[in-house]
Parts: C-alpha cells; structure tokens; sequence
C-alpha cells in the first residue's frame, strides 16, 4: 500500500471511528438521552420534510409522529407502561414503524416477531418475550392463528390496519405527543426491542436491544455515508430484522432523511424504483445483491443516483460484478449480530473485507480471533487453561471484551432467557476473571487489520437471508407421520449464499413423500424447508447418541456418490421430486430455482 493510499485509509477510519466513539460516549454520559428523545428532535427540527413513503403515500416527519403519538396514547389509555412488552406480527408497512416508536415514547418494549413464522416457533416466541399483548397486521392474522390454542397463555390480541371481525382495531383519535413523564424511568440501557435470532440449538432466542445499541448501530451507516437529510433510503429488508429495521431504519430517521418503504423486495422492479424514487442509499444484505446480479438487465439499473449503499453477507464473487455492472463503487459492509458486542465496519470499501480495526484503536475495540476447534466445536485453550489469540490470516472464533463498568461499549445484554445468554459468555480468556462474548462465527485478520468473514459454527445455518436452527426444523419433520428419525443440516449449493437445508431421513410404511412438503410448509416459513432430502436405511450416530452430519454435509447431494434415495424441493409446485443425475447437473448450471 503507498504513503498516500495508507493515509487515506487511516483518514477514513479517523473521520468516521472517531466521532462515533464520541456518540456512544454521549451516551454513556446521558443515560436519560432515548431513541424517542432522537426522533422527537428530527420531527421538530424538520416537522415538514417527508420521512416515509409507502406506495402512494407520504408521511412527514410531524404525520409520522402524530401516528405514533396515536399509538402512544391508546397504550396510555389501555393500562400499558414503562417496562411491559408487547409483541409485533406485521410485514414491512407503515404501521409497524409507527408502532414502535409510539410505544418507545412511554418506555414499552417491542418485541419483533418474524412475520413468515408460524404454529409452535410463533408460539415459542411470543411466550419468550412475556409479552402482555400482542400487535398484528390483518395480512399475519392466519400465522397468528396458527399459534394461539398452543400459547402457554391467553394473550390480548389487537389489530393495527383494516378493521377485522372479532378483534379490536389499534385507534386514537388523540395525536398529541405523550408527556415525557410516561418514559422518566427509561434509560437508553434499557431495551427498545427483543430481535429473535436463531442459535446453535433450539427455538428462536429473544435478544435484548437497547436504545443505545440503536443509535449506534444507525450511526454506522449515517455517519460512515455521510448521510444528510436530501437522502432517501430505499428499504425492502424485513422491519423484524436488525439489518433493515435498526440500522437503515435509524440511520435515515435519526438524520432527518426520507425511508422509501417497500413490502417485499422485487428484483425485477428494484431498479425502476430506485430510478423513479430517486434513491441515494441502500441498506443490504449480500442474497439480495446476488439475486440484483442474476436479474436480467434493466434500463433503469443505470439510471439511478444511488451514491452508496450499507449492509453485511455480501460475497466476494458477488461484490464486484455488483460494483461494476451498477456502477455502485461505495459499498459498505460491516459485520454485528443482534444479541453480540462485536461491531465491525468496512470503512473504506476494502474489496472483501466485514471491517477493519486500526492498531491504534485496538485499546478502544477490543475484538479478538482466538483459536479454535471445528471438530469438537470449542475454542482452544494452553496449559495454563487460556486462549490462544490467532495470528493473522489464521483462522478462528471471533470473541469481544465484556467490561465491568457497564457503559455501552462492549456491553452485553444477551437474550431475555439466562441461560441462553451465559452460553455465550466465555469467561478466562486471557487472564483469569476476565469475559468475552462467543460470537460463534469463524473469522480471520489479515495483517493490515481487515476483518473476513468465513462461517458459522455449530448447527445453524444461513439461507434466504435467514437463520435456520436446525434442531428446530428437526422437531418439525420429526413429528410429520412416517419419520423415524431426521438428522437436518446445511448443505453448499454452487452460486448460492449460505447453505441450503437438508435433511437425511429413515422412514416407514407412513411416510408419503407426496404430502410432505405441504405439511412442512404448514409449520414452517419457507427458508426453513429442506431443499433436497436424502431417505436413507438408518442415521449414524456418536457414541453419545448424537447425529453424524460431518460426512452428510461433505456428500451433498450429488446422485451421483449418493446410492440412498434424492430428492429436491421443488418451489414452483410445493412438491418434492427425485433428484437425479439430469436435475443434479442443471441445479449446477442454475438452470433450476433453488
């Protein structure tokens, strides 16, 4: 790297590390200081500039607070308060932004339920949370449903839309801004929303993430796209997720910009919005570039006026296809998860890379890659029981630095479930006493400080842009009539993001392969489906009576090593159909819709 490469670097990670460093300290100094206080503070500083569009709607920042402000007050009216939960099942509509921020205005935490769950993950969920009561969208009424008679108990039911028989509709007619006294007790470590992220084992957990983790995570697209209020974000993340609905969300409504609010994202029609909606940033995650590549070409994909986009997951092989056929050269990537402490950003667009630490700040972000074993799925200690730091390039598990003085960095709030949350502490790290959260993702560090991201580890695996647990899938097949035993796990698939799910199944005289995809679809969303299935005479297990997936995942699914029995899920008839060699060669070719 030359001089003046390098220092433009180190200028780069200055400007932007700094100032948000100094944030984050503002925080810390004012306790008091909320994500309702921020947007409160947009909505006067801007109360006529448009902070939504939805279809053919625009909302200002003064409409976008009276509708939340409408929210606030029925909650006011309905007996809510300061420390209760209410859950939220809605797809990406206008409705569920103002939700949240009305309840954040009187110190109620959100809980953000995935919209495409269902039956008992849904149920599992809503109970995680103890919520009191739960807020939903008409078009999740039937997921709803599907939860109900197994909640562990009756929970009040309301509707935020278009009226529905037997439910009450979410209605004020007051829009006056709730009295602050409503949140005097609410301090930005409190939690703002519980984010559900799939772990290693089981159910969906609830993270806690608090006001303060809001902010930061919003200033680091903000502040590293110098983002100002001409911009327009163009968001077709879901609201659920941490990615659209924490950091593109607040990014833009924290610095007075306009969010351009789609309900699902539309590869075929993404360009010609973002050209006719003018659009400046996008906030990503890697599948959806990777569909935008495999599109074909659009007379608008060069029209736009995107000036940089912000996300995480995206592929090398991906990135620059992307960056030249779009003529998109400021990309941002950055790495985090909802219940972690680690925060990683790519700063400078380095080709590849989920972030970069400068040495000199190395006493400020304390991340470290610690050496690890695959196999036996723990990190590495010596003989004085401590944790082996990796050189770089060298392959290992990502931990961070959880402080004892409680401020915001490198604070860990973990999941509302204790137990799940001391799993992810590692405690003697490095001396004794000392604790770090797992990330549980495998990383590397190159020697100039670059960040590179390279699996996951454990059982969960990333498809569609989701979590996929497989122990939870598991419980689903395992209980569909004629499965004896079903060992599920994630399999690579050629030019596609993550791994696809399969499932190695032993089966009897029941079973009807016919049926199966349909009764999977009942209880699953459809990323959590498996893509190919593999019915084989019996499963091995460890000696511990555990699953074998270690050659599974190896073998694939490629007939043509495979003598058990193939088969492949089928999207365009909800069907599973034999997988042969033919089928095999054109998944490759990406000739099939995997």
């Amino acid at each position: 790297m030359s001089i003046l490469k390098s220092i433009k670097t180190e200028w780069t990670y200055l400007s932007f590390l700094l100032p948000l460093l100094s944030k984050t300290n503002k925080l810390d100094k004012n306790l008091t200081l909320t994500v309702a206080d921020l947007i409160e503070e947009q909505v006067d500083k801007n109360p006529n500039l448009i902070a939504l569009e939805y279809e053919d709607k625009k909302y200002t920042y003064q409409q976008l607070d009276q509708e939340a402000n409408k929210v606030a007050n029925w909650a006011i009216d309905k007996g809510y308060k300061y420390g209760d939960v209410i859950s939220l099942l809605m797809e990406n509509k206008p409705e569920f932004l103002f939700a949240w921020i009305g309840l954040a205005k009187i110190g109620i935490i959100t809980a953000c339920l995935n919209s495409n769950i269902k039956g008992k993950s849904l149920s599992h969920c809503i109970g995680a949370s103890k919520s009191a009561s739960i807020i939903i969208g008409e078009e999740c009424l039937d997921n709803f449903s599907s939860a109900e008679d197994i909640l562990d108990q009756k929970i009040d039911a309301f509707i935020y839309g278009e009226e529905v028989q037997g439910f009450e509709n979410i209605k004020s007619d007051n829009y006056s801004r709730p009295d602050k006294k409503h949140r005097k007790d609410l301090i930005n470590t409190d939690s703002l929303f519980y984010i559900y992220t799939s772990g290693t084992t089981g159910l969906p957990k609830a993270s806690k993430f608090n006001h303060a983790r809001f902010v930061a995570g919003a200033s680091l697209q903000s502040m590293s796209l110098k983002m100002n209020t001409s911009d327009k974000t163009y968001m077709v993340l879901p609201l659920y997720h941490s990615t659209g609905g924490v950091v593109g969300v607040g990014a833009t409504f924290l610095t007075g910009g306009t969010l351009v609010l789609r309900r699902k994202f539309s590869a075929e029609n993404f360009w010609k919005d973002c050209a006719k909606k003018e659009i400046t940033i996008i906030t990503y995650i890697g599948e959806m570039l990777r569909y935008l590549v495999n599109t074909k070409e659009s007379e608008f994909e060069n029209k736009h006026k995107i000036r940089g986009i912000f996300g995480n997951g995206l592929r090398p092989d991906v990135w620059k296809v992307f960056e030249k056929r779009f003529n998109i050269s400021n990309i941002i990537e950055f790495y985090g998860s909802s219940e972690g402490n680690i925060s990683l950003i790519n700063a400078d667009s380095y080709f590849g890379s989920i972030g970069r630490i400068p040495p000199y700040l190395g006493s400020k972000m304390k991340t470290k890659i610690v050496k690890f074993n695959v196999e036996e799925e723990k990190v590495i200690r010596n003989s004085d029981g401590f944790c082996i730091e990796c050189n770089p390039d060298e392959i290992g598990e990502a931990i961070g630095l959880i402080p004892d003085d409680g401020k915001f960095a490198g604070r860990y709030d973990g999941y509302t479930n204790k137990e799940a949350s001391k799993k992810k502490i590692l405690e003697n790290v490095f001396e004794s006493g000392d604790r770090w959260f797992s990330s549980g993702d495998l990383l590397k560090r190159d020697s100039k400080g670059y960040f590179y991201f390279i699996d996951r580890i454990g059982d969960t695996f990333r498809w569609k842009s989701e979590n996929v647990s497989t122990n939870e899938v598991s419980e689903v097949v395992s209980a569909i009539p004629g499965i004896k035993e079903a060992n599920i796990y994630g399999v690579e698939v050629p030019a596609q993001d993550g791994r696809a799910g399969m499932a190695s199944l032993v089966t009897d005289e029941n079973f009807l392969i016919s049926e199966f995809y349909e009764l999977l679809l009942d209880q699953l969303p459809k990323y959590s489906i498996p893509v190919f299935l593999r019915i084989s005479p019996e499963i091995e297990i460890t000696g511990t009576f555990k699953y074998k997936k270690t050659d599974l995942v190896k073998d694939g699914f490629d007939p043509n090593t495979i003598s058990d029995e193939l088969y492949f899920a089928d999207v365009l008839t909800n069907q599973y159909i034999k997988l042969d060699s033919d089928l095999f060669q054109k998944i490759h070719n990406q000739e099939v819709r995997v």
